[in-house]
């Protein structure tokens, strides 16, 4: 019985996601493991006129009150990852999430180049992935309309305490530890904590 239920509940992610794709002359590639568990509270944003490609794989799951916003990008996640609750996953880039990594309540991933989990990289609640920034011109445009993008690298089994926040460029070591309330605005070598603002080595393991 539970297994039909899930079963149903994703065909009724692919019906919905499929009508707003044409409601918004869009196309989404959208793959769903038959052993995922995708939420039908779970919201699907997709851009109008975008192309965007999202693979779920086995054993995924996907919380209530996750937002997706799909832009032209596409999202995969590999084999046991988890979406928890409140998280937003802005994906205008390459998402790629390797496998077995948490995504815990609250979080914000906004991908405009590239961002990259390794497998059991895991983030705490309320944490920030950001691989751009906007910025101020001379011609008295909306800083909006200008963005600067670098990928961000996280490795394997790295993680990612409350509230702590990564910027574009960054690479983080395996298993590194990034410290709560932590901004990361430079590379973090492996097996190492940093914490601060911006976030410097305390401990190297």
């Amino acid at each position: 019985m539970l297994l039909a239920l899930w079963a149903l509940r994703r065909w009724r992610v692919r019906l919905t996601v499929a009508a707003k794709a044409r409601s918004k002359r869009a196309r989404v590639a959208l793959t769903i493991d038959p052993t995922s568990q995708v939420s039908t509270a779970a919201r699907f944003v997709v851009l109008h006129g975008s192309v965007s490609t999202v693979e779920i794989g086995p054993g995924c799951t996907i919380d209530d009150g996750v937002l997706v916003q799909l832009r032209g990008g596409t999202l995969r996640l590999g084999p046991g990852c988890s979406i928890r609750r409140g998280s937003v996953l802005d994906v205008v880039g390459d998402l790629t999430l390797e496998g077995r990594n948490i995504i815990s309540y609250g979080n914000v991933l906004h991908c405009a180049e590239q961002i990259r989990f390794g497998e059991l990289a895991a983030t705490a609640e309320y944490v920030s992935v950001v691989d751009s920034v906007h910025r101020h011109g001379d011609d008295g445009q909306s800083f909006r309309a200008r963005t600067d993008s670098s990928p961000i690298e996280i490795g394997r089994n790295v993680w990612l305490a409350n509230k702590s926040t990564v910027l574009l460029g960054v690479t983080i070591g395996d298993e590194a530890v990034v410290a709560a309330h932590s901004l990361v605005n430079k590379d973090v070598p492996a097996r190492s904590t940093v914490a601060g603002t911006p976030a410097r080595v305390i401990a190297q393991r």
